[in-house]
């Protein structure tokens, strides 16, 4: 990256991005955003996106599928995918995009009108968080459900509820198995490395490089509670290629 890669940024658009950034909203959903830059980080943060990170050499194209010139990272989700806007759309109030990594292309989708609006999504999303009933109402009223990432977080909410009628809690279905506290463990983090060192650094908690100290141990402990509680967990590591297993607290170790 070229000394004044982040210019476009500091001139002009520092006013409009530093309220979205110090606002720093979690909402807690791995694919909404979890990791927000420092304001100057801003031009580090583009280094993976508009330059590569060890030549340095652009990767910007004007070419379908290639970083446009004028998309810049603001945030990252909890699997390194990029929430980025376009400084070239400034009268539009900077619509945000959002993008999945390792397609080998970037397929942007418009996730929020404009770069306020998405704060503000956020904020309310942040707000009602707890209640999955008013948590779907908001996405389905006010947020584009045709776009991947959208379906994404609608489709968490609606797995949250399934689980919750999957594990009544009454004297016909109760498991005492099901509420066992006890540890998740991952014996093997798999192919798809990044992605889970990326699910392993927001449950944890940890910074990039101590998470990448512990994705070379045997057994990985990334999280405390139940079955229930670390259902989610469980899944999305799977889904990733991991290998997990819950060991619960009363299990003699080797």
């Amino acid at each position: 990256m070229t000394p004044n890669e982040s210019a476009p940024l500091a001139d002009g658009l520092q006013d409009a991005i530093r309220d979205f950034i110090e606002s720093r909203i979690v909402v807690g959903d791995l694919a909404l955003p979890t990791h927000y830059p420092e304001l100057h980080e801003i031009g580090a943060w583009q280094v993976g996106f508009r330059s590569h990170g060890i030549t340095g050499e652009s990767l910007v194209s004007r070419a379908s599928g290639d970083w446009q010139p004028g998309w810049y990272v603001i945030a990252l989700n909890g699997f390194d995918d990029p929430f980025f806007i376009d400084i070239d759309e400034r009268s539009t109030g900077f619509p945000v995009y959002y993008a999945a990594h390792g397609a080998g292309r970037w397929d942007a989708v418009i996730v929020a009108a404009s770069l306020q609006r998405f704060g503000q999504l956020l904020s309310a999303l942040n707000d009602v968080k707890d209640d999955d009933e008013r948590l779907l109402k908001l996405i389905e009223t006010e947020a584009d459900m045709t776009n991947a990432l959208w379906s994404e977080v609608h489709q968490g909410v609606l797995e949250r509820e399934a689980l919750e009628k999957e594990f009544p809690l009454d004297e016909t279905t109760f498991d005492p198995a099901d509420f066992q506290q006890g540890t998740l463990v991952i014996t093997d983090v798999g192919s798809q490395k990044l992605k889970v060192v990326q699910v392993m650094k927001q449950a944890l908690g940890l910074s990039l490089p101590e998470v990448l100290a512990l994705a070379g141990e045997r057994d990985i402990v990334v999280g405390t509670g139940s079955p229930i509680q670390l259902r989610r967990l469980r899944d999305k590591l799977v889904e990733l290629g991991a290998k997990v297993k819950f060991r619960p607290d009363a299990e003699p170790t080797a």
